[in-house]
Order: structure tokens, then sequence, then C-alpha cells
């Protein structure tokens, strides 16, 4: 009787081992399945954003290729040319006022600090005109290839992104899918035990 019941005892509590490592595995199995989902879901949103931002390098890019070079360019040289006439007009100016006061022998110390005045003004707008030219050859040799380098990293980083996402996210399922596989053969090994009991 007592072995009868010793043997009883020792059927259960097998039983409720291998339920709980059913359930235990059962448990781990389901855990790996949301995390499964999980990755799938954060899979599509960081691939919607870098591809998002592949998108946008590649619009910049375009652009610029398109109108920021071109209209960088005439805008410098419409700076250049509004300099160039104030320079002419500074010129003409100083002429006139040498005429004038030429002419009328208005007081010397007035004369002289007018003229002065229209030289400095002259000289500023020399400066300006200089400044002017320098800005569109530092623009035609370094500052249009910098913003072409520039958008073109900007793209190609984009590009190098949206592979590393797709690299890591498919080395990630795989991973997890291992996991999965796992975690059913050891169900299906524990359900067989238990079915050979």
């Amino acid at each position: 009787m007592r072995t009868t019941l010793t043997l009883l005892l020792v059927c259960c509590c097998q039983t409720l081992f291998a339920q709980n490592d059913t359930d235990l595995t059962l448990s781990d199995l389901r855990h790996a399945e949301l995390q499964m989902t999980a990755l799938v879901n954060s899979h599509s949103l960081e691939m919607h954003d870098a591809r998002n931002s592949l998108a946008v390098a590649e619009y910049d890019l375009a652009v610029f290729n398109s109108f920021g070079q071109s209209e960088t360019a005439k805008t410098l040289a419409l700076d250049l040319f509004l300099e160039q006439d104030a320079l002419s007009n500074a010129i003409e100016e100083l002429e006139q006022l040498k005429i004038m006061y030429d002419r009328n022998n208005l007081a010397d110390v007035t004369a002289q600090m007018v003229l002065d005045r229209a030289e400095r003004s002259l000289l500023r707008q020399q400066i300006s005109v200089e400044l002017a030219q320098t800005a569109i050859a530092k623009w035609e040799q370094f500052g249009m290839i910098h913003q072409q380098r520039e958008l073109n990293d900007a793209v190609t980083s984009a590009k190098l992104n949206l592979a590393y996402l797709e690299a890591e996210h498919v080395s990630s399922r795989f991973e997890l899918n291992r996991e999965i596989d796992d975690i059913k053969l050891a169900l299906a090994e524990i359900r067989a035990e238990t079915n050979n009991e």
C-alpha cells in the first residue's frame, strides 16, 4: 500500500513538474513571439524614418543641383553689381563735389571736409566691390564644392543608415527566429517525454 502511494505520489510530482516545464516553455515561447512582433513593428518605424531621411537628403541635393548653385551665383553677381553701381555713384559724387567747390570758392575747411568725406565713402565702396568679387571667387572655388559635398554626404549617409538598419533587423529577426525554434523544440521534447511516461 505504501509502495503504491509512493508510486502515485512520484507520478503526480512528475506530472506536475512536466506541466510546470511545459507552462514555463510556453511562457518563454509567448515572450519570444511578442519580442518578434515588437521587433517587426520597430523595424517598420525605423525603416520608414530612414527612408524619409533619404528622401529629404535626395530632395535637398536635387534642389541644390537644379536651383541652388545658379541662384547663389546670381545673388552674388547681383551683390557685386550693386556694389559696383554704388562705387560708380561715389566716384561721380566726388567728381561733382570737386567741380562744385572749385567753382564756388567756398571756405577751404568746409570744402576739404566734404571732399574728405566723399573720398572715404569712395574708399569704402571700393573695398565693398573687392569683397563682393572675393565672395564670388570663394563661392566658385570653395563654397559651391563644399555645399555639394555636404549634400552628397547626407545622401550617402542616409543610404548607409538604411542599409545598416536593414542588415541589423535581418540579423535580429534571424536570432529571434532561432530562439523561437529552440523553444518550440524544447516544448516538443517535454511533451514527448510526458507522453512516454
